[in-house]
């Protein structure tokens, strides 16, 4: 065939025969164009490698060899793996007291692979769950082009933990059991924040805040509030709270409010105007009958001088949670001095004789008197926490420790304050105890002079301004012998 695509010469002699139809399947083959037979002379025009001549205009084409691509090898099922869990933290809460932040609903993601690690698509994989406090909503789908698939998972009424189960059916082999994996442990829990759960503290009950403010940047105490749900787990992080008061003033410039962290919050307490305290003003959840109408937990702001009533409010759907603590704004000077009891108050205008205050002729030499003593401030509250107490100038006479020599962080009506009769009550500052014992000498007859001492009391001072350092306060005392 290839002579006859050579010799020219015979193809003009051969004229529509079957050979010169072969010749031009030859020409083609060879890589020439050639049109149909002509006149002679005739040239064929198209393209390729090979060469031809022929009569005839026709144009010819040739079409390109495409390179061939290996099929990439297919596996059997070999697995399926858990490759995303949404939320992160593999935490959603219970049905229903979702929120800003919170989820309701966990994703879980897995990956079908075949024996090579390529991802399988188009296969069945079937879900199961260990739990039935919650909702599985997708228990079979097929991998998609990556080989992935999702199922979700919603919460219960309960707090749960609960693990998906993902199998791929029909992959048994040898009497085992078919492909599968399980995801990591995922915990139902955090609901809404509880009026029984919510609990409000302050780390200073007592600032040194009746003579001098607190700074923007030193604050007389924090004020703290901790939140936890109807199954004793703390609230969402985010959960919002919100106070108010009706002395001095509390939270920052950007909010009177914070966001709970792991449960609970802080926000700063200042001392300053005003002081003394209008009941009702202004008017906060605390005070009032509440949002539920109810009353529930209403609780009247404290009507005395020199304490704030700084209330604490947060929401769930149904109702407004709320609680308040009261606040002592303590002044600098002792100016009342109680006797054993919130009954006898001593006289500090003068110099005090405890013998005749203890009902006493006289206290025998040598012989120990012990006496229980309130320092109040000018508001009968208590002193600074952090004010120290101490027996000084003692002559012809030992004393005992003081105790305790710190006044304590006193709440209102607490233990350290003793009074069972309310915030309208008695006297609410910090009990000491010390004791006395007199010398005794060989001369008894001639004592000399009855021992005479002060009840020092110096508070821990503050740094909102230059002048307002420690206040030292004196107290004079004495004791009238006799001999034994």
């Amino acid at each position: 065939m290839n002579n006859i695509c050579r010799d020219s010469k015979s193809v003009r002699r051969l004229r529509l025969s079957a050979l010169a139809f072969a010749c031009t399947l030859a020409l083609v083959a060879c890589g020439g164009g050639g049109g149909n037979p002509g006149t002679t002379g005739g040239t064929g025009a198209g393209t390729g490698t090979g060469t031809g001549t022929g009569a005839g205009t026709g144009t010819g084409t040739t079409t390109p060899v495409a390179t061939p691509v290996a099929t990439p090898t297919v596996g059997a099922p070999a697995s399926v793996q858990l490759v995303l869990a949404v939320p992160a933290d593999k935490s959603i809460v219970i049905k229903g007291q979702g929120g800003n932040g919170r989820t309701e609903t966990a994703t879980l993601t897995f990956k079908v692979l075949d024996i090579y690690g390529n991802p399988l698509a188009g296969q069945t994989v079937n879900f199961k769950i260990n739990s039935a406090d919650v909702v599985l909503n997708t228990a079979s789908a097929k991998s998609d082009a990556t080989g992935l698939v999702v199922t979700t998972v919603n919460s219960g009424t309960k707090p749960a933990t609960f693990r998906v189960q993902a199998t791929l059916p029909g992959t048994a082999t040898n009497g085992g059991a078919d492909l599968s994996t399980q995801s990591d442990s995922i915990v139902v829990t955090t609901g809404l924040p509880t009026q029984r759960s919510f609990s409000m503290s302050t780390d200073v009950y007592n600032p040194e805040g009746w003579t001098f403010d607190s700074t923007p940047t030193a604050a007389a105490a924090h004020i703290q509030v901790l939140l936890a749900d109807a199954f004793g787990n703390p609230v969402a992080d985010g959960t919002p709270i919100a106070f108010q008061t009706n002395a001095g003033s509390v939270g920052s410039a950007s909010a009177g409010a914070c966001n709970t962290l792991n449960g609970g919050c802080t926000v700063d307490y200042r001392a300053q105007n005003p002081r003394v305290p209008t009941p009702g003003i202004p008017a906060t959840p605390c005070n009032t009958t509440g949002s539920d109408g109810k009353g529930t937990g209403a609780k009247p702001d404290i009507n005395r001088p020199g304490v704030a009533t700084i209330c604490a409010s947060s929401t769930n759907p149904t109702t407004t949670l709320f609680d308040s603590i009261p606040i002592f704004l303590s002044g600098s000077t002792v100016e009342s001095f109680y006797l054993n009891d919130i009954n006898h108050k001593l006289d500090l205008s003068q110099e005090i004789d405890l013998t005749k205050e203890l009902g006493l002729t006289s206290v025998v030499a040598g012989q120990t008197v012990t006496f229980v003593l309130q320092i109040n401030d000018v508001n009968a509250n208590p002193m600074p926490a952090g004010s120290k107490v101490s027996v000084t100038n003692l002559a012809n006479a030992t004393a005992g420790a003081v105790l305790p020599a710190i006044v304590s962080n006193a709440a209102l009506n607490s233990v350290y304050t003793r009074d069972p009769t309310g915030a309208q009550g008695a006297a609410q500052g910090t009990w000491h105890q010390f004791s006395i014992t007199p010398s005794a000498t060989a001369s008894c007859p001639n004592l000399g002079k009855d021992p005479l001492f002060y009840v020092t009391v110096v508070t821990p001072g503050t740094t909102a301004s230059a002048a307002s350092g420690a206040t030292t306060t004196n107290i004079p005392i004495k004791l009238s012998l006799t001999c034994p």
